[in-house]
């Protein structure tokens, strides 16, 4: 019987991307809410630094993504896709899956995002009172 890491092992690079785009986006709500409890603003590097992290790392995903699949997308398909995802992303899921599993892939897709949301609106109202209790106490 075939071990379960063994036949999982092609997909690490894409479930290890996955994660890490549920992270970057996590860390900038949470990051978010503690500059709004504080009532500063980001600055513009992080915006920016949060936009090429998330871009990058759905870029990979796909250039890992479309090797596994047998799909040619050369360097710059994935120039055009760091750029544009908010539209390409859907056609290359569209493309590459059928309606349904693309479909399924954009919902999944939309699931890390909404579960990152999530939890960082749970760490942040957490943040937000401890804020207060220790601006109250001290």
């Amino acid at each position: 019987m075939e071990s379960l890491l063994n036949r999982y092992k092609s997909k690490l690079p894409q479930i290890g991307l996955a994660i890490a785009l549920g992270f970057v986006i996590f860390m900038q709500i949470v990051a978010g809410m503690f500059f709004a409890a504080q009532q500063t603003q980001q600055s513009n590097a992080i915006r920016w630094l949060y936009g090429f992290a998330f871009s990058m790392i759905l870029t990979l995903w796909v250039q890992y993504d479309s090797r596994l699949s047998g799909i040619s997308m050369g360097y710059d398909q994935a120039f055009y896709m760091f750029f544009g995802w908010p539209i390409l992303f859907p056609i290359y899921a569209f493309r590459s899956r059928g309606f349904r599993r693309g479909g399924l892939l954009l919902l999944l897709l939309f699931g890390v995002i909404v579960f990152a949301v999530i939890a960082a609106l749970i760490i942040g109202v957490a943040i937000s009172m401890g804020i207060a209790v220790a601006s109250s106490v001290g």
